[in-house]
């Protein structure tokens, strides 16, 4: 039924999913970023979050997470369309959770079954990722937390630097090997994958692999 749905989750997704299974329930208020096809917002939900809200620069997507947690049941959840933070105004979270997009996507790229913001990264792929951690401190409860993926080949020291920067401190938890999709590899600059061959990303035949880290981030000190 979900071979070709273009919000079908990922890998990301589902070590996202992982972690939060593995974890104590917040039942506080919870914010994911880039909600996709909606499954683990409804996790949250389930999980007996206070208060549960979505963002996504997708209009379809909103509309698919609108429907799926309608469906389980869960109708007071708000999700909205729009890019990182700008919904979310000055709203504080007990947990934020987010895959951002981190592959840097040719400008002339054809258009695929879902818009560029599905993997467009900025030339370096850290384009999304910096706004996104350059917000999280404002917008991280005193004892907040917040899960993201991060990709190998985008610069782990950068991360934290950035981070050290705005008061936040990150802490590896897992580390997963995904396939990356021919729907990703057709878009890439020329290039770009020998540069990383061998490093971040490793290349078998035709098929190209690359690690990415589930990171923990948390306030540095008490606010």
């Amino acid at each position: 039924m979900y071979h070709d749905d273009v919000f079908r989750p990922s890998e990301y997704t589902a070590a996202l999913l992982r972690q939060l299974w593995s974890r104590p329930a917040c039942t506080g208020r919870v914010l994911e970023i880039g909600t996709g096809s909606g499954v683990v917002l409804a996790t949250l939900a389930r999980a007996g979050a206070r208060e549960v809200m979505g963002v996504d620069i997708e209009s379809d997507a909103v509309q698919r997470t609108r429907e799926l947690l309608l469906a389980e049941g869960f109708p007071a959840a708000s999700v909205h369309c729009g890019d990182l933070w700008e919904p979310v105004d000055t709203q504080t979270f007990d947990l934020v959770v987010f895959n951002p997009p981190q592959l840097p996507v040719l400008d002339d790229a054809p258009q695929l079954h879902r818009l560029r913001s599905w993997s467009n990264g900025g030339p370096q792929g850290r384009e999304v990722l910096d706004r996104f951690l350059a917000g999280l401190g404002q917008h991280l409860a005193p004892d907040g937390l917040a899960l993201i993926t991060h990709s190998s080949f985008v610069g782990w020291a950068l991360t934290l630097q950035q981070l050290a920067a705005c008061g936040l401190r990150a802490e590896v938890v897992e580390t997963v090997t995904a396939i990356v999709p021919p729907s990703k590899l057709q878009v890439l600059p020329a290039g770009w994958l020998e540069r990383h061959d061998g490093q971040s990303l490793h290349r078998i035949g035709p098929y190209v692999f690359c690690d990415f880290h589930v990171v923990e981030i948390r306030h540095a000190a008490p606010v």
